[in-house]
């Protein structure tokens, strides 16, 4: 179309300009490059926009041709979509001309009907408008026209022809004068064409359309032909003007354009569009037929391997070939398709059993698996296969594509080089996952999310440190959902991102207000692996922060897991150090739950550790647990590293963490998350337990720890005793005993009343009366172990209120002794 000497271009389906050849850029003055893929097409005729006539074409507005065209067939065809011509003066601004052009639009259309383009051509009529009554002109224009030119006489015998007639059919000028133009017929159109043609000729005295003719070799070709009648001074019939243009080389276009539309460019096997109405013809059979359709889905392992080895153009060469055996594996009914890259999709029909597709498919893999010679190199590659069957998968065209792209990606996960038919159940846990991502997203842009607050403290100094935001899912309903029920399905998916970017204004939002209230806070927020592995979380980081330009970076500590910054190293550290570097602190949250080892922590520039949650709950009673807690500790103290410990329940945890040489902490014992309103006046009555100011305070020797535990170690005791009474203790009795005797975890306190506490403290009231309640309480469990051994629980639990009356008193004894001893 670019060679095309008839000023011509094209517009796509969104009216953008995807041709504009040579001629039209020497009629109208705008460069091809100028206009190519815009909508601005218009300024080429005029001052201001206007739709040409491709425009109304392709909008389906015919009948609105008049309101912009001064010149238009009387009678044409106004439907939605059809050919037009039109002629109008154009003030040609790039020219600095105007020019009376005759204009005709047509539509190119898809195997459906459908509009996907429209082409218009354009032919400067200025001479011939201005020339009708000067004959001179005519003959400049006859001679000089690249259109094809015939004049004849009233009865239509030819009287001249110029020289494009006779490139375009081959007839020299001497072969037609005094002929008529059915020389030139090719016998496709009918004879009722020609009459319509010269009724319109002799009622409006002029003729355009579309006329198929035969070249002096034979050839038939397309031409657009346009006949005026001519009328003499006296008003009567002088002769006829045809002129015409050999268009095969549009029709090619137009033909190339409509495979494009349905074709793959590189294999030509059938794309996605030209797949689908093949499914859809297919189901239609199928039921009709009770048979099956087997959709394949074909995706290639490695190929980007081979792509990035061999370069683009041998991969090319590779799917050329993948296609060829594709076609030579399938019988003729059925369909290879390309969707693009290296996916394929097989469109198997007419299948009595699923057997026959296991016979199609092992001679696919067959196939595909046979080397490829690529440079001299034999290459093997294998594929991957989803399948689904209808009308088994009873679905829609698109979902099942859907189906068997899914089977696909299982395949692969299963170890690739195998075909998985879709399971339907899958299908059902997939889309339950796809609503609940759909529900969380609504429940993001119905600001349904919220934030609570739970207090860092330093347990040592009593003073609150910072707090971290914790997410919370406010439903409609008003019941307030907790992550764990719906942040693990959104880290599978890229909504974590707009998640967390959410949290991050949301909490930045806050510190902010905080400031303005007068409470220097840091805010801690969880950032997912997903969403801190984003390529765009540094920009967005800074943008986020610009956002709060008045609030100081250094109020916001990001805290990512140990698991997902060890997954790369030298990635996280490059991120963190940015971060760091326009002040925002980071934090590793549960150390000690995924693979730490000195050489990782050594390259992690992070501020703090946190102690996992899971070590703190336990390491009152579990050595392991202690130790790791200990171990983490050391490692913060060697590496120069704040540590924190998260899960602080009990005043007794803290007193072992400071003991060990953490001070600070945040959890339940501490204080719980809160709604935002609430934390100034929390922070306002907090008080630090009194048995950690006075251990900050030094009133207490490491050797008196036991004495400080105590309170949690008669309750604990307490409690698995009613567990072994009950019958519930499970798998913890060997963890927790219990004997006849009546010892158990309390036995860290046993030791210290019968040594260290009785040689410093025995003299003490307060030490006697908690050795006493100490060993009624022993011998009362014992007795009550003896009765439920022996068969008498009833008995046995009867004595519990007894039981329960002595731990009172015994934990209020201990309390007293522990400020005896504080004062001393």
């Amino acid at each position: 179309m670019r060679q095309l000497v008839v000023p011509t271009f094209v517009i796509d389906g969104e009216a953008r300009v995807i041709v504009w050849n040579r001629a039209c850029e020497q009629l109208t003055g705008m460069p091809a490059a100028d206009v190519i893929g815009t909508r601005d097409h218009w300024r080429a005729f005029y001052r201001k926009p206007r739709p040409c006539l491709a425009d109304l074409v392709l909008q389906g507005r015919q009948a609105d041709i008049r309101q912009y065209y001064s010149a238009c067939p009387d009678g044409a065809d106004t439907s939605a979509h059809a050919e037009a011509h039109a002629e109008n003066w154009c003030v040609m601004p790039l020219c600095g001309a105007e020019l009376y052009l005759s204009v005709d639009a047509g539509p190119i259309k898809d195997a459906e009907g459908r509009t996907i383009a429209v082409v218009e051509t354009l032919r400067d009529m200025t001479d011939r408008h201005r020339a009708e009554q000067k004959l001179r002109f005519i003959a400049s224009v006859f001679e000089n026209s690249q259109e094809g030119i015939l004049i004849t006489a009233p009865d239509a015998r030819i009287l001249d022809v110029n020289a494009a007639f006779t490139r375009t059919t081959g007839y020299g000028r001497e072969e037609v004068l005094g002929r008529t133009p059915a020389l030139l017929k090719s016998g496709i159109q009918e004879a009722d064409f020609y009459r319509r043609m010269w009724r319109d000729l002799k009622d409006k005295g002029h003729w355009q359309g579309e006329v198929w003719n035969r070249r002096k070799s034979g050839e038939i070709y397309p031409e657009l032909l346009q006949i005026n009648a001519v009328l003499g001074e006296s008003g009567q019939l002088s002769h006829y003007i045809g002129m015409f243009l050999d268009i095969s080389d549009l029709k090619s276009t137009q033909q190339q354009l409509l495979r494009l539309a349905s074709y793959d460019a590189l294999t030509h096997l059938p794309n996605r569009r030209l797949l689908a109405r093949r499914l859809h013809r297919a189901m239609d059979k199928a039921a009709r037929c009770e048979r099956l359709v087997a959709i394949c889905s074909i995706d290639l392992d490695d190929f980007k391997g081979i792509n990035d080895r061999f370069g683009q153009e041998h991969g090319d060469r590779l799917l050329l070939e993948i296609a060829r055996r594709l076609l030579g594996v399938l019988r003729p009914e059925d369909t290879a398709a390309r969707l693009g890259g290296d996916e394929f999709v097989l469109l198997v029909t007419d299948l009595g059993s699923a057997d026959e597709l296991e016979e199609i498919l092992r001679r696919v893999f067959e196939e595909i698996s046979a080397p490829y010679q690529i440079e001299d190199v034999a290459v093997t590659i294998s594929a991957s296969i989803g399948v689904t069957l209808y009308p088994i998968d009873d679905s829609d065209p698109d979902t099942l594509l859907r189906h068997a792209d899914y089977s696909m990606y299982e395949a692969k996960q299963l170890g690739r080089n195998r075909y998985q038919l879709f399971d339907m159940e899958a299908a059902r846990a997939l889309r339950a996952r796809h609503l609940q991502l759909e529900r969380l997203r609504k429940a993001l842009r119905d600001r349904e999310f919220c934030l609570y607050y739970q207090p860092k403290v330093n347990m040592r100094t009593g003073r609150v440190m910072g707090m971290e935001a914790l997410l919370r899912w406010r439903q409609a309903n008003g019941v307030l959902v907790g992550p764990m029920e719906f942040l693990p399905l959104a880290e599978q998916s890229s909504l974590i991102v707009d998640i967390g970017e959410w949290v991050l204004r949301e909490a930045l939002g806050q510190a902010r207000q905080w400031v303005l209230d007068g409470l220097d806070l840091t805010v801690s927020v969880n950032i997912a692996a997903r969403h801190f592995q984003h390529g765009a979380f540094l920009p967005r980081l800074r943008a986020i922060l610009s956002e709060h330009a008045d609030l100081a970076p250094h109020h916001l500590e990001l805290e990512i897991l140990e698991s997902a910054a060890l997954e790369d190293i030298a990635m996280m550290r490059g991120i963190i150090g940015a971060c760091q570097s326009i002040g925002v602190g980071f934090a590793l949250d549960d150390f000690g739950t995924g693979y730490s080892s000195l050489s990782y922590l050594k390259q992690l520039p992070v501020e703090t550790l946190k102690i996992d949650r899971s070590f703190v709950r336990d390491m009152l009673d579990d050595q392991d647990d202690l130790a790791i807690t200990k171990g983490v500790i050391g490692l913060a103290s060697v590496f120069r590293r704040q540590v924190i410990a998260e899960g602080v329940e009990t005043p007794e945890q803290g007193l072992l963490l400071m003991d060990l040489g953490c001070d600070r902490a945040q959890g339940f014992g501490i204080g719980r998350p809160m709604p935002p309103e609430q934390v100034p006046g929390w922070i306002e009555g907090f008080e630090p337990d009194w048995k950690w100011t006075l251990w900050a305070g030094g009133c207490w020797r490491s050797s008196d720890m036991p004495l400080l535990l105590a309170q949690y170690d008669c309750r604990h005791w307490l409690e698995r005793l009613v567990d072994r009474l009950d019958g519930c203790d499970g798998e913890r009795r060997e963890k927790f005993p219990v004997d006849g005797g009546g010892e158990s975890s309390d036995g860290r306190f046993s030791t210290w009343l019968a040594g260290e506490g009785d040689i410093r403290h025995g003299h003490l009231l307060e030490f006697k009366e908690v050795a006493r309640l100490h060993d009624r309480i022993r011998r009362l469990g014992s007795a009550m172990i003896r009765l439920r051994d022996a068969g008498k629980p009833g008995a046995a639990r009867a004595m519990r209120d007894k039981l329960i009356g002595l731990k009172t008193g015994a934990l209020t004894a201990i309390e007293q002794l522990q400020r005896r001893v504080a004062r001393r």
